[in-house]
């Protein structure tokens, strides 16, 4: 009688799962625990048990906690990069498209606030742990290059009053549009769509009533 073959795996992963299914358990654990407890506190062993695998699973795709990190930071902005690119091609004008990718990003935060928490928290990782900023200056970053195309595009186009360079016009961009998801990610469960909406509302200057003159004139 001839021996049934067992099929291998890799360590530490569950019988009949795959690399893609594991990364699909292990990342969202991951963004969720650098979220909520930090660079610094987070362990193998944490986002192990998180994802349900074991602690010898996590290093048989990470090598250290920084090749996590950026596979995390990588996935999460993976994630919203589609409708970032979708809002920016279907954009008539800049207007537009930062409503749209503002818009995308709540939609995001609602379907999973850990995006909002994880991607809140890196430049305050990077400013704590330096070492993170020289692994991602040699990471290509989508997001950043979806908008700095857009602003470098807008500014071609004339639609930009400002002699502010592209880096401030992102700065700017993301960080008022981060600090709104910020302090709704704080609240716990609400919903950020319609905070939001009032966000751009206020960037189009459409939520002043024109008609109601106050003042001592």
């Amino acid at each position: 009688m001839t021996p049934t073959k067992t099929r291998k795996t890799s360590a530490g992963r569950p019988p009949g799962s795959t690399r893609e299914g594991t990364l699909a358990r292990l990342l969202p654990a991951a963004r969720l625990l650098f979220a909520e407890k930090g660079y610094a506190q987070t362990t193998f062993k944490d986002v192990g048990s998180a994802a349900g695998l074991s602690h010898a699973a996590v290093y048989s795709y990470f090598s250290s906690k920084q090749a996590l990190y950026l596979a995390t930071l990588e996935d999460a902005q993976a994630m919203l990069l589609p409708d970032y690119l979708q809002a920016i091609d279907t954009g008539q004008n800049l207007r537009e498209r930062i409503a749209g990718i503002l818009m995308a990003s709540a939609a995001a935060h609602d379907r999973d606030s850990s995006i909002t928490g994880f991607l809140a928290s890196v430049p305050i990782e990077i400013r704590r742990h330096p070492e993170l900023m020289d692994a991602l200056s040699q990471q290509h970053n989508g997001v950043f290059s979806a908008l700095q195309a857009m602003f470098d595009d807008a500014r071609k186009q004339g639609e930009i009053n400002t002699d502010a360079n592209t880096d401030a016009l992102i700065s700017a961009f993301l960080g008022g549009g981060v600090g709104v998801a910020l302090f709704q990610y704080g609240l716990l469960g609400t919903s950020l769509t319609t905070a939001m909406g009032v966000f751009v509302q206020m960037l189009e200057g459409t939520i002043f009533n024109k008609g109601n003159k106050t003042g001592n004139n």
